[in-house]
């Protein structure tokens, strides 16, 4: 494969985002869907408000009419904004293609009549009329969802358990599809009627066209569209140094490619009021950005053929759809039977959803590093409004999934010189494969004891898959073929990122700020002999709690003892606390941890498909309790914070701080205006909802995100410091995401000396009272709660804490 140039890039960027644009443009007409483009949702907006008013006008004149037809009748108790929204819909969905106006006024009519069907549906009998909504919600196309909620009905009343629905005629939903397109013309102009003389006709034929206005408008906001999303690619040249908000990583000069701003926002305010550059931050992204990759071809050649070969791999989904469960030979006249059986095809009807858009980002994936495999290329990055570094390309990206990350190598070389940089190379192994709850000694000694395995693997992948069972399987295989070639021939000039990874850091900086001896522990900013695992502290309390009632004969505790808790439980309800968790997203987390229990061990399951959602339900409430109670100082740095943003929104201002790095956060969250309609199109269950921008600070979203927000700029100011240090210290190349610092194994020693550093620099200053400081310079006519009571951590322990980031 030859080598690419930026000039050919930048036309694949360019040329790859109108060809995406197109396909989505052109799906979206062959499912007669164009509303779900983005010039079918401007146009929607924008008709929508006058004709809502043009129908409320028309309802109100059917009012006065004596003798009302049967369309009339029942359109009186449907809402106008309803009416409207399938009005505007059915017509913008075939608003570019030729329909003739009775087929469209039928069509519209139809799809009225349809909502007007579940709602007496949903009526008469909530229960059953409920369960025949959920089941066309599963259904494939529109035509099928309005065929199961039609044949439900009838087969619910034939057999006497609900009253039937009396059809409309052909005539009353002509004549209503007709009244729709006529408003629907006159209000928004979208629409006008050709006459068309057909062969074989005498009389010409009345069609639904967009009018010459629409088409244009459409034409011309396709191709602005079209050029301004492409699809962001790595360059094979070095990136532009950022040195103002506007001008950096791609280079714009001579090329098409829309300009990217070095801070990712829609508040365009924000970004004027920046004015020249923001040092730190730029410098480090900078560095980051000017770090050289290329393929680590040994993995992709392995992925392509697990992927070729239909065999699974974490990361990898399933080529063909997963089958449905057998039908059950009773499935017709057992009501438990036939429940239980559609309960368990509808988690199969979602996994294979799921696998859909995973089986696309691995061919995206594959196809941007097969078009790299031969390159030196860099990653273009800009920062979020928290400060946060992203690479701009996307799929193929050190901060993806472990597909992604297992394909990337750094370009530069650097030689495996002693034993220290055997550990961090070895490290690195254990980590990748799971064993990384255990002291750095003993990963080290698993690394050796798995040396035999790792050389048959990196000389036959596709044979011995050992390498599959890792948590992380490509990056372990990446180590394998590293970890080989240095056990055969006592010599490695290594390209492989080592990753060091904080123990959760959100709860590790919530901690700090508090000086909480019992989270600074729990999480490893103390010194310790062995790694402490804040995840295990909570499931180790949830087993307690579920002792306790044991003891009170508890239906489901026994049960749930039986069946296992481990640290998987409580990892990602814990992971994301610090970030704004709730106790619903708590709930998803322990069902998907049940889910992926029973699946992937293939243990008994002691509950039934009708108990999961109160057994889950009960054990989220212990695992939601166990979380709170154990960090309990974390939660009144988080309840402050949320004091202090709250109180500013209700004043009409946005809360703003500067990091440690010097970077300008602006966390300006406006109230939505929102506009919603809540439809049973086509028998299934559709919620609408858009938003018009509002003026005002919305204090409920301010007080959401400020917990989130202020950690998050905080580990983006610590990262920012430790890459400009590491790079005075020697060390170029960078792999960094977020929570995870990765260089060379030959490097690691000194970037874990200088991120220990780097993050006592920033806490050992009370920052709670640095941004209390900030707050009351701009805003001094307002009086801030005062400060939580902090613990005694000694956070100097950190400079000493072999595992707080490992």
């Amino acid at each position: 494969m030859e080598t690419l140039t930026q000039a050919e890039l930048n036309e694949d960027m360019t040329t790859l985002g109108v060809g995406r644009y197109r396909n989505k443009v052109e799906s979206a007409k062959g499912r007669g869907a164009e509303l779900q483009t983005p010039y079918g949702q401007r146009l929607m907006r924008a008709g929508l408000p006058t004709l809502n008013k043009a129908i409320e006008d028309w309802k109100e004149k059917n009012l006065s009419i004596d003798n009302k037809t049967r369309y009339q009748k029942d359109t009186l108790e449907l809402s106008a904004k309803i009416l409207s929204f399938i009005s505007i819909k059915t017509i913008i969905d075939c608003i570019t293609q030729k329909k003739t106006l009775s087929s469209v006024a039928i069509f519209l009519g139809a799809r009225v009549e349809d909502e007007l069907r579940c709602q007496y549906l949903i009526e008469n009998n909530e229960h059953k009329g409920k369960g025949i909504i959920l089941g066309a919600t599963r259904r494939k196309g529109n035509a099928a969802k309005v065929r199961h909620v039609r044949s439900s009905m009838k087969h619910e009343t034939d057999k006497g358990l609900m009253e039937g629905w009396d059809a409309w005629s052909h005539r009353d939903k002509l004549n209503l599809g007709l009244q729709m397109c006529e408003l629907v013309r006159v209000t928004t102009n979208l629409i006008e009627y050709t006459y068309i003389l057909e062969k074989n006709r005498k009389r010409p034929t009345r069609y639904v066209t967009a009018t010459p206005d629409t088409l244009q408008w459409i034409e011309e906001f396709n191709e602005d569209r079209e050029f301004i999303e492409p699809f962001w690619l790595p360059t094979v040249e070095l990136p532009a140094c950022w040195t103002n908000i506007w001008d950096g990583g791609y280079d714009h000069t001579e090329t098409y490619l829309p300009k990217v701003p070095f801070i990712k926002t829609t508040n365009m305010d924000y970004l004027r009021g920046i004015k020249g550059s923001i040092p730190e931050p730029m410098e480090a992204c900078n560095l980051i950005q000017q770090t050289p990759w290329a393929i680590n071809n040994n993995v992709l050649n392995t992925m392509k053929w697990c992927w070729e070969n239909n065999v699974i791999v974490e990361g990898l989904p399933a080529r063909e759809e997963e089958p449905l469960p057998p039908v059950p030979i009773d499935f017709k006249d057992n009501p438990d039977s036939n429940r239980t059986w559609r309960r368990m095809a509808a988690k199969i009807y979602n996994s294979r959803l799921s696998n859909t858009s995973r089986r696309l980002l691995v061919s995206k994936i594959l196809y941007v590093a097969d078009k790299l495999s031969t390159n030196r290329f860099f990653y273009p990055s800009h920062v979020d409004f928290r400060g946060r570094i992203y690479n701009i390309p996307a799929f193929l990206s050190i901060q993806g999934p472990d597909i992604s990350r297992g394909l990337l190598q750094f370009n530069r070389a650097e030689k495996i010189r002693n034993d220290d940089d055997v550990r961090w190379l070895a490290i690195q192994g254990a980590n990748t494969f799971g064993n990384d709850k255990v002291t750095l000694d003993e990963r080290v000694q698993w690394a050796e004891d798995f040396s035999a395995t790792a050389i048959d693997i990196a000389s036959r992948p596709t044979i011995n898959r050992e390498w599959a069972n890792a948590d992380e399987p490509f990056q372990f295989l990446a180590w394998c073929f590293e970890w080989a070639t240095l056990k055969n021939t006592g010599r490695l000039m290594s390209q492989l990122p080592v990753n060091l990874d904080a123990s959760n850091n959100g709860l590790q900086i919530l901690s700090m700020l508090m000086r909480d001896e019992y989270g600074a522990k729990a999480t490893n900013v103390l010194e310790s002999d062995t790694p402490q695992d804040i995840y295990r502290v909570v499931s180790d309390l949830i087993i307690e709690k579920l002792k306790a009632d044991r003891e009170t004969n508890h239906p489901y505790a026994a049960k749930w003892l039986d069946f296992g808790i481990n640290r998987k439980l409580a990892k990602r309800p814990t992971m994301v606390w610090p970030y704004g968790g709730t106790f619903y997203s708590c709930r998803d987390y322990v069902d998907e941890w049940y889910q992926d229990t029973l699946r992937k061990t293939r243990c008994a399951n002691p509950f039934t498909e009708d108990e999961r959602y109160k057994v889950t339900g009960y054990l989220s409430k212990l695992t939601w309790a166990s979380i709170n109670e154990v960090l309990d100082k974390p939660k009144d740095c988080m309840n402050w914070l949320q004091s202090c943003s709250k109180l500013l929104a209700e004043q009409g201002h946005p809360t703003s701080w500067t990091t440690p790095s010097g970077f300008p956060v602006l966390q300006h969250y406006n109230k939505s205006i929102s506009q919603n309609v809540r439809t049973f199109i086509g028998g299934s269950g559709t919620h609408i909802k858009w938003y018009k921008d509002s003026d005002e600070i919305s204090p409920r979203r301010q007080k959401q995100g400020i917990s989130p927000n202020f950690v998050h700029s905080l580990d983006a100011a610590c990262l920012t410091k430790t890459v400009i240090e590491c790079n005075k210290q020697g060390i170029y190349d960078f792999s960094m995401i977020h929570d995870s610092y990765g260089t060379h194994a030959s490097a690691c020693s000194t970037l874990s000396k200088v991120l220990r550093e780097q993050y006592f620099s920033v806490f050992e200053l009370d920052q709670l009272a640095i941004f209390r400081q900030q707050l009351e310079e701009k805003h001094p006519d307002i009086q801030f709660p005062d400060i939580p009571e902090y613990g005694n951590a000694d956070l100097s322990e950190v400079l000493r804490s072999e595992y707080f980031f490992s």
